[in-house]
């Protein structure tokens, strides 16, 4: 009987953990949708995220190597922000892991543990007379009026 429960307490932490996954939309930074899951850590962001997005029937277009569109956002020409005849803004689906943008598209990456975190933003990128200035800041910083109520 002792070693069946020093099991079970070896095994309740490890059941515990689970990625921590949010999706930020362009109006605020609290959380449009959040939660926690048991990923299988050979799946890459990407494939863990549509499965996230597939249990939780939030609404996508997109495969695991990108998204272009998470819970009705915009997307082609409703995605693009004119903000004088020199600037525009072009926005799209971004995702960090851990607070960190990855160089690389999500179906490159994997988590590392349990305890990670995956967050997708709605982000856009400057263009500024033709010349692209940043990537991928997030939309809710400046809460443009076509996609927020002010």
């Amino acid at each position: 009987m002792k070693n069946v429960i020093l099991f079970l307490f070896v095994l309740l932490p490890l059941s515990a953990n689970a990625i921590k996954w949010k999706v930020l939309g362009p109006c605020s930074d609290k959380p449009l949708f959040q939660g926690t899951y048991e990923a299988d850590l050979k799946k890459s962001v990407g494939e863990i995220s549509i499965e996230i997005f597939d249990k939780n029937k939030i609404p996508y277009v997109g495969v695991a190597a990108g998204f272009n569109s998470i819970n009705n956002s915009a997307i082609g020409l409703d995605a693009l922000e004119v903000v004088s005849d020199e600037v525009m803004r072009a926005y799209g689906w971004c995702y960090a892991v851990n607070g960190r943008m990855p160089k690389v598209m999500p179906d490159q990456v994997t988590p590392k543990n349990q305890e990670d975190t995956i967050a997708w933003f709605y982000g856009y990128s400057t263009n500024i007379q033709n010349e692209w200035t940043d990537y991928c800041v997030p939309g809710y910083q400046i809460k443009a009026a076509q996609f927020c109520e002010k």
